[in-house]
């Protein structure tokens, strides 16, 4: 056992016990009398005392080496000062006499300069001269491990994490530096790191692989080691001729190690950044939202974040607002379109700092909205597509910093205002009244399809929008005479049969664009009534049975009012015609929202009735339990049966009635939400 090897164990020892003893003669300063018991003699003969151990315990290990010589002399003969220090402070405390009394506190003073002096020298030392006043090491962040530089983006991060506070000027263990190109190839007194030993390794590879037992083993015992994905990466650099300028994607590489530089790579996304500094969402809280008729979702199953849905709420208030400041940080998506919402409400999105895509669309708001986004650092997406804001609010967009896509078609914004903004800001792709090259997209925008309903009797009126200059719009519209050859769109038009429309936008020069679809449903049967055999939740009743034949779908909000929800029970609903009528198809509109307990139906069983009394069974249709999936769903599923006259149909629509075992909180009483009956 070496005296040295304890200067490691000691050496923080005389900097509490001073320090403590100089608070303590503070503290006794102020008091009346008597002013001290002798704690503060004990405390510095105790400081004393191992301060003198901790000088001589440093000059044995400082003999061994390997540190930078000026540092070390300066740290010992400054450590000695120290040491003579406590001393002539422990022997002055002592004293009584007035002399000693009156030097006491300079005396302190001094010795509190060289032990600030003495631990700055050693720091020096251990982990380089520049150390108290350096930047922080910033690991380089990679985004694609493929294109990422392989010794300064992989490599050199391992080594600074792991060996440099050994191999650095100010301590050179074996006289190795460890932190450039040119020290690394230089080598230490054993010899270049990249030499070839009889073992079969390098000099490098096979310090690392050394039992950690064995002294030669790097890192030694007691510091942090590499890991075994990183002794792979060291591996696989070596084998490469160690190169310093070669990039990831040129250099061969296995099933193992591709999978372990993918684990390098980082999601600089903005959602990526929130999730970092957020807490989890607790299920509480969405049940709470749920039951306060607020929609919402996380945003992924990943990511601890939260959108909202507020759309076509046309009651907004404070209230709704304040349910959600709770975990106002985890939310990052706000649907307000076609809402109340106004200005007056606008401060109440304030608390919303990390939003990353805000929809304002078609609702009453004016430039002092926008004006009140000041330091929604994260904001990409703005959507004010048919408000009345002109171009006073584009100097608020300036002060977005990460604004990418800004919807502003149907505002009172100019083509000049929007031109001299796009200009000054490229990074905003804006879709507005014009698409000149200045406002051109990466690609080509989905195409609007509208029309007033999604369900009709006799027809239907759709026009499809495409916000584009120059781009043409084609669409299919897939009926029973299954016609799937393309049309130009020219003009709106009208549907006589359930259709489902088709739409993309073309553009010389560009891609087309991503498809868009919307489902059509002509009701042939005219409905005398519905009934429900048992009520929906309260919360979510809308009209009850009428809502089931009003011609409405609902949104993805599923507090619009336009479903009816049930909790832990299947739906049967009876309805009858206004007359006998031919059937061969129900259509039963239905939605997903996982994240809400909302869950497609797994089942449905239809009978019918010739007379209005006695019924028989038609079909039965089995679905199956939903896939694991945290996607907001619409669909209307059909079922198809031979043609029958029927005076009543009876349907059995099956819930789930529990959340499924993926589910984040399985075996909880799960919702069917159900919007509408169609009869073909």
């Amino acid at each position: 056992m070496q005296i040295g090897n304890f200067h490691p164990l000691v050496v923080h020892l005389p900097i509490g016990i001073l320090i403590l003893a100089f608070l303590l003669e503070l503290y006794h300063k102020k008091r009346p009398e008597p002013k001290d018991n002798g704690t503060v003699l004990f405390a510095l003969g105790l400081g004393t005392a191992s301060a003198l151990f901790s000088v001589l315990s440093g000059w044995f290990l400082g003999d061994g080496g390997g540190y930078d010589e000026n540092l070390l002399f300066n740290h010992k003969w400054i450590a000695v000062a120290f040491s003579v220090g406590c001393l002539i402070l422990f022997f002055l405390k002592k004293s009584t006499k007035n002399q000693a009394k009156k030097a006491y506190f300079p005396v302190f003073v001094v010795v509190l300069v060289l032990l600030t002096l003495t631990g700055h020298y050693g720091g020096s030392l251990t982990h380089g001269e520049d150390f108290l006043f350096q930047e922080a090491y910033e690991e380089p962040v990679i985004e694609d491990v493929d294109q990422a530089m392989v010794y300064a983006d992989i490599i050199q991060p391992v080594l600074q994490k792991k060996c440099v506070s050994c191999h650095n000027k100010g301590k050179a263990k074996g006289e190795l530096l460890l932190t450039s190109k040119n020290e690394l190839l230089a080598g230490g007194e054993s010899g270049g790191l990249f030499d070839s030993l009889e073992v079969g390794n390098t000099r490098l590879i096979h310090h690392l692989l050394l039992p950690i037992e064995d002294e030669d083993h790097m890192p030694p015992k007691g510091k942090i080691q590499l890991t075994s994905d990183e002794i792979l990466l060291m591996e696989w650099w070596v084998q490469n001729q160690n190169c310093f300028d070669c990039v990831t994607k040129d250099l061969p590489r296995s099933e193992k190690l591709n999978s372990i530089l993918a684990s390098l790579e980082k999601d600089t996304s903005a959602w990526a950044l929130i999730s970092e500094k957020v807490d989890e969402v607790p299920t509480e809280f969405m049940e709470s939202l749920s039951q306060n008729n607020i929609s919402a979702q996380l945003v992924s199953e990943e990511m601890p974040l939260v959108s909202i849905n507020f759309s076509k709420r046309q009651d907004l208030s404070e209230a709704d607002f304040d349910l959600l400041k709770a975990y106002r940080k985890n939310i990052v998506e706000i649907n307000l379109g076609h809402t109340n919402f106004d200005d007056e409400l606008a401060k109440e999105l304030k608390p919303f700092k990390n939003l990353t895509k805000l929809q304002l669309q078609h609702t009453p708001i004016s430039n002092k909205t926008v004006e009140q986004l000041t330091g929604f650092d994260y904001l990409e997406t703005l959507n004010l597509y048919g408000t009345d804001l002109d171009d006073g609010a584009l100097q608020a967009f300036k002060k977005l910093p990460n604004l990418n896509t800004l919807f502003v078609w149907r505002t009172k914004m100019t083509k000049d205002g929007l031109l001299a903004f796009s200009k000054e800001n490229e990074a905003v792709n804006v879709q507005g009244q014009i698409a000149d090259s200045v406002f051109a997209a990466s690609t080509l925008s989905p195409p609007t399809i509208l029309a007033e309903h999604e369900i009709f009797k006799d027809s239907i009126k759709v026009s499809i929008e495409q916000f584009f200059e120059g781009a043409k719009v084609y669409y299919v519209a897939e009926d029973a005479t299954n016609d799937t050859i393309p049309k130009e769109y020219t003009e709106p038009f009208f549907l006589t049969e359930t259709t489902k429309i088709k739409a993309y936008a073309t553009l010389e020069g560009w891609e087309p664009s991503e498809p868009s679809t919307a489902d059509f449903l002509k009701s042939k049967a005219e409905i005398g009534g519905v009934s429900v055999a048992s009520a929906a939740h309260p919360k979510y009743a809308a009209k009850g049975g009428k809502t089931l034949m009003d011609l409405k779908r609902g949104t993805t909000n599923f507090v619009d009012g336009n479903w009816l929800g049930f909790e832990a029970k299947h739906m049967t609903a009876t309805v009858e015609f206004k007359e006998k009528t031919v059937i061969s198809n129900v259509s039963v509109g239905s939605l997903s929202i996982p994240n809400n307990w909302i869950f497609f139906p797994v089942g449905y069983t239809v009978w019918g009735s010739t007379d209005g009394n006695t019924f028989n069974k038609i079909k039965t249709v089995k679905l199956g339990i939903q896939k694991p999936s945290v996607i907001i769903e619409r669909k209307a599923f059909n079922i198809d049966f031979d043609p029958v006259a029927l005076k009543k149909i009876r349907l059995l629509v099956e819930s789930p009635l529990k959340n499924p075992d993926w589910h984040a909180v399985p075996g909880g009483n799960s919702f069917i939400f159900l919007d509408e009956l169609v009869f073909n």
